[in-house]
């Protein structure tokens, strides 16, 4: 009798320790995606290289038409004005606009006011911006009450990074 019900504690004792151990398998498997994930985004997300080049884009934008390119982004029903191409109906200097941004490896770079609640709206049902650039654009902090603009670019390395202007 006293064999019996050894077996039976033995059982339960296993499947005890088999819960728990997985259990805290499942736990550490969440803690490291989620860690994995942060450190992925940390080096995807406003690198200093990139926040750099966009220091020299910001200083370009201050002296060649930062002004006329808020004008028409305050405008525009897609609350974002595309840079890229370095029109000259809103910017001087596209010559060295240009060198700027192939020199700087910019795939895709835009203004937009300081407040994105208009442009996150606006970007879901937008074809021109990639799903990466919205996926950044949707997890950029912003100053509610800001005034000022800010630049937003996706660069050929697979990077992206912004400030405001």
């Amino acid at each position: 009798m006293k064999n019996l019900n050894n077996k039976g504690f033995m059982l339960t004792e296993t499947l005890v320790v088999a819960a728990f151990v997985i259990a805290t398998l499942v736990f550490l498997y969440t803690q490291f995606r989620t860690v994995n994930r942060s450190y992925s985004t940390s080096f995807k997300y406003n690198n200093a290289e990139e926040l750099y080049a966009l220091g020299n884009m910001s200083d370009y934008l201050k002296l060649n038409g930062i002004s006329m390119a808020g004008s028409i982004v305050t405008s525009s029903s897609e609350h974002y004005l595309d840079i890229t191409s370095c029109s000259d109906s809103f910017l001087s200097e596209t010559n060295y606009c240009n060198a700027l941004v192939n020199t700087l490896g910019i795939k895709q770079v835009i203004v937009a006011e300081e407040n994105l609640d208009a442009l996150k709206s606006a970007i879901k049902s937008n074809n021109r911006l990639s799903e990466d650039m919205k996926d950044f654009i949707s997890v950029i902090k912003y100053d509610k009450t800001g005034t000022s603009y800010r630049i937003i670019a996706e660069f050929t390395n697979g990077t992206f990074a912004t400030i405001t202007i």
